[in-house]
């Protein structure tokens, strides 16, 4: 049966049973799905079992009368569905990737989220060089935030990311990112995943260390989200909504250079988050 969406505030249904969209009214997505087996150098255990499919991407949607968002401010509206099953001992997660700067600066496109139903747990890493093999790169911060359903999770330049479901339900998120780029995923399936990774050991979930990194690993640091007003981001305010109304606030999504300590002020430190 079809639930509506409501925390996107757009007529976007969803079923939980059958992990089917419905999209009423908007532009065709360009619809794209993560298979296990391209999934499988990123996973703790490359040869565990897993459904077919793992997530689903549906990139590019909308109003049909918000075009304008694409053509002139250079933003894409993405969703995507997740799965919940258990992976080898691991917690389900998207495969990871990374951000190139900005032409002519030296800082990298941002990206923000937003969790339209479940709870997700996004990882952000820091590297010295996102393209180095895992012999060669050095983990400089490993953050772990904790995104509940209408709050919005920004990830900051410099940090590459993944999406992890943990929950143990269906998850569904949707996200405003450049249009002007493509991201960089070989880095994270040449070093099997982020740095740590989220597993079950002793019946709870427990971050372990990724043994393919070489480098000393940096301690975990967690976080919640917050609101950021300045940036558009407001709990139960979908960030479509606020886009359309004044497409300015997101200008940090594709000119990010002078919002760096507004889009850090997005994520509130705390001694932990579950998982």
């Amino acid at each position: 049966m079809f639930h509506p969406l409501e925390k996107t505030g757009l007529p976007i249904d969803f079923n939980p049973c059958t992990y089917e969209i419905s999209f009423s009214d908007l532009k065709d997505p360009l619809y794209g799905v993560r298979r296990l087996s391209a999934m499988a150098p990123v996973l703790e255990d490359p040869t565990c079992a897993g459904p077919d499919v793992m997530y689903w991407m549906y990139r590019n949607t909308g109003k049909k009368t918000c075009d304008h968002l694409l053509s002139q401010h250079h933003l894409r509206y993405d969703l995507s569905v997740y799965k919940h099953e258990m992976l080898g001992r691991e917690f389900y997660k998207t495969s990871g990737h990374y951000h190139p700067n900005v032409p002519h600066t030296s800082v990298p496109y941002p990206e923000v989220y937003e969790v339209s139903k479940g709870v997700a747990t996004y990882v952000l890493q820091k590297v010295d060089d996102y393209r180095a093999c895992p012999h060669e790169v050095k983990v400089l911060d490993f953050i772990v935030l904790r995104c509940e359903a209408g709050e919005k999770a920004i990830m900051p330049p410099d940090y590459g990311h993944i999406t992890i479901n943990a929950t143990g339900k269906p998850m569904v998120t949707t996200n405003w990112v450049c249009s002007e780029f493509q991201s960089y995923y070989i880095s994270t399936e040449l070093c099997h995943g982020f740095a740590y990774y989220l597993v079950e050991e002793n019946g709870k979930p427990t971050w372990v260390p990724n043994p393919h990194y070489k480098c000393e690993l940096p301690p975990i640091r967690f976080a919640r989200c917050k609101d950021v007003p300045e940036l558009g981001l407001v709990k139960d305010q979908p960030i479509y909504t606020a886009c359309e109304q004044n497409p300015d606030l997101f200008r940090y999504v594709s000119r990010p250079v002078g919002y760096e300590d507004l889009m850090w002020s997005g994520l509130e430190f705390v001694e932990q988050v579950w998982p």
